[in-house]
């Protein structure tokens, strides 16, 4: 029986794990062992904490200093609008509205309220694939999904707040937990209008959550995993039209109110898509279903601030003003200011920034060329400034553990069994110069070497609880020689026994084809990889591909982002480990194939624990063992960390200071979009002029 020792880290003193091979089972990876041992010399991870980081100039507030929810005494529009009501074509502005909306108090705008017009100017690189976001259909992100997805809560915000560590009301106004904790009844905003006047009610939620969610046919957002609660099914109930009942198996999952938020509970109209759904229309299908709202079939129905009105397919979306949006400002301006939201579209990533720079855009997420933006920021008459958000993100490469799901040919098979064996795990690890690449893809401290797991960033990170492999070639082939891998004559280390005994290990890679970062990793890894007799091959595809590539299980690795739920861990605990099938990719049916590993199954102890866990010192606790399982294991590779920029037109306002790239959301989400503005003398032509999106087509 191979035994790995454990030892507990210490900071001053190189760490020394031994890794025995004796034959048999290795109750660290569940593989089966042959060979020698060898010693595997972990080092305390650098300290080299980026001295990027704007956070200090974000300021707090209570909720109520923020948003409140009530009626005023009078409201007003833009005055194209008025003149629709004045041609019959549109109800008063009062009736459009609920009876409480939300108001965003003008006290709390960085700037102040704003004139009404002009656009906001973004670019996508993603295709869109539909509008029927609550069934898996891709909208293009980039902020696009920010628009559309409208849900009970909303997280983005969340960073600004100084009273409670939670998301904002949203669609839900408020909530009451039951004295015992096993119950949450939530109130809805009421009189909520959805973009084509139809109203919002819980209806609509109940079909979210009954005919997406809880439909195992239907590849959306979340998963009935997500909401398990000590691993048993959590209930939800309609109580009337503007209120509904959560009823859980333990008490107090208060994490949930997090997975209520953003685009993980997008509450989709049932009136629109509700008779294609299989369950009610027995002519349709779930392919059927999921393409209902074609790209250009516009406009679709929608709670957010503007609407999809207009798209020229890989070209440009339009955005128009929402005239039901339920959102105004402390004067009862009904918001959003802004007229108009364009989309340019984009091979890559790499165009929007380049076009923020240039003025053409108005955001983006900086995570590449970091020397063009670092010299244009210095030019005073940049038309862009930067947010940092130091070591907030990072890249990695993710393993394919299933040994049932996905595998088809002998190939899949082996390699999978590889993926298993912790000592293949490290010996990958150890081959990548991550320093190495780190300076690669940028001069200064944008990047830096990561060891996986929790990021740097993350309040309950702690660098003790890291196992860091240093870059040993010598080590990793000495290694794989533990495994049994011997040379062939190709020149690479070939399969150690089975139908592709002898032939040479080839893994292919994924990387995404609009992140960069994912594509020059891969193609750095690909001669380290070579170095130590491993055959590594990229593929890069869209993300509307990536997904379909993960859903199916068609794939060896994949080169990866981390952000949110490395982060803000206690926003996300679902995505920390697969503790049901669908919850990760990495081990997408460990429920269904019942092949997880010793160490999978004690991430998924720890990450139960710590989703109910509510004192902070026990959640650091639990977050420095998961993240010491995580890198001891090398459950993942992680290359380099970095640190985001956010990039900003520096006439756009209302941007709350030190916004953040990606905390609890992705900054879209995280600006209150609604209340952004230009003045006039920087407000760009409006495409649709004064016309409104007032007719909907069908959704086929």
């Amino acid at each position: 029986m191979m035994k790995k020792v454990l030892i507990p880290l210490m900071v001053a003193a190189a760490l020394i794990m031994t890794v025995t091979a004796c034959g048999g089972k290795s109750k660290s990876t569940g593989g089966s062992e042959s060979g020698g041992s060898v010693v595997v010399t972990p080092i305390p991870y650098p300290v080299n904490p980026s001295p990027l980081d704007s956070s200090a100039k974000i300021k707090r507030y209570a909720l109520d200093q923020v948003i409140e929810y009530r009626s005023l005494p009078k409201y007003s529009e833009p005055d194209y609008v008025t003149a629709q009501v004045n041609q019959g074509k549109l109800p008063p502005v009062n009736q459009r509205l609920p009876e409480t909306p939300q108001v965003i108090k003008t006290s709390f705008m960085a700037d102040g309220p704003g004139p009404y017009g002009g656009v906001f100017a973004n670019v996508f690189a993603v295709p869109i694939e539909g509008w029927n976001f609550g069934a898996g259909a891709v909208n293009g992100w980039f902020g696009i999904e920010a628009i559309v997805s409208q849900c009970l809560l909303s997280s983005g915000p969340a960073y600004l707040r100084s009273d409670a560590n939670e998301p904002f009301p949203a669609l839900a106004t408020g909530w009451t937990w039951s004295s015992d904790g096993l119950t949450l009844t939530m109130d809805l905003i009421k009189g909520a209008k959805w973009s084509d006047g139809q109203p919002f009610t819980a209806d609509d939620v109940m079909y979210t959550w009954e005919d997406n969610i809880n439909d195992p046919n239907v590849a959306g957002r979340s998963s009935p995993g997500t909401w398990a609660v000590g691993g048993k099914p959590t209930k939800l109930e309609k109580v009337n039209d503007y209120q509904i009942k959560w009823t859980f198996a333990e008490p107090f999952p208060v994490y949930l109110l997090w997975a209520m938020a953003d685009d993980r509970f997008y509450v989709a109209p049932a009136h629109y898509y509700k008779p294609h759904h299989p369950k009610y229309n027995s002519n349709a299908t779930y392919s059927s279903f999921r393409s209902a709202g074609k790209p250009t079939a516009l406009p679709v129905p929608v709670l957010g601030p503007w609407v999809p009105t207009e798209y020229r397919t890989d070209e440009l979306l339009v955005f128009k003003r929402n005239p039901y949006y339920w959102k105004v400002d402390s004067d009862g301006r009904q918001l959003p200011y802004i007229d108009e939201v364009h989309f340019t579209y984009a091979t890559n990533s790499l165009a929007r920034t380049m076009n923020t720079m240039a003025g053409t855009c108005d955001l983006s997420n900086v995570g590449e060329s970091y020397d063009d933006v670092a010299r244009s920021a210095a030019d005073p008459n940049a038309p862009f400034r930067v947010d940092w958000q130091g070591d907030s993100h990072a890249y990695g490469m993710e393993f394919n553990y299933d040994t049932k799901f996905g595998v088809s040919t002998d190939q899949d098979k082996a390699n999978r069994a590889l993926f298993r064996d912790i000592r293949f795990r490290q010996a990958l690890t150890m081959a990548l110069d991550r320093d190495g690449i780190a300076a690669s893809l940028a001069a200064g401290p944008f990047y830096r070497a990561w060891g996986g797991g929790l990021l740097p960033a993350s309040p309950l990170y702690t660098r003790e609880s890291v196992v860091y492999l240093p870059y040993n070639v010598e080590t990793a082939k000495a290694i794989l020689a533990s495994l049994g891998l011997k040379t062939n004559s190709e020149g690479y280390l070939g399969y150690p026994e089975g139908p592709l005994a002898g032939k040479t290990i080839e893994i292919q890679l994924l990387a995404q084809q609009d992140l960069g970062n994912e594509i020059d990793i891969a193609q750095a890894a690909i001669p380290m990889f070579q170095a130590i007799g491993i055959k590594l091959t990229m593929k890069v595809l869209t993300g509307t591909a990536i997904s379909e590539t993960e859903l199916n299980g068609k794939w060896d690795m994949k080169s990866y982002r981390y952000d949110s739920p490395q982060l803000v861990p206690n926003a996300f605990p679902a995505q920390l480990s697969p503790t049901d099938d669908n919850m990760m990719y990495n081990h997408y049916k460990i429920k269904t194939s019942g092949d997880a590993m010793p160490f999978e199954t004690e991430l998924n102890r720890i990450t139960t624990a710590f989703a109910t866990e509510t004192d902070a010192a026990k959640q650091r606790q639990l977050m420095a063992e998961y993240n010491k399982v995580w890198t001891e294991n090398a459950t993942n590779i992680g290359v380099v960390t970095v640190s985001y920029g956010q990039l900003l037109n520096k006439y756009m306002k209302n941007v709350q200071p030190g916004l953040p790239v990606n905390l609890y959301s992705w900054g879209h989400q995280s600006m209150f979009m609604e209340q952004l503005y230009f003045e006039p003398d920087h407000q760009r032509r409006l495409i649709l002029g004064t016309n409104l999106p007032l007719n909907y087509p069908a959704a086929n």
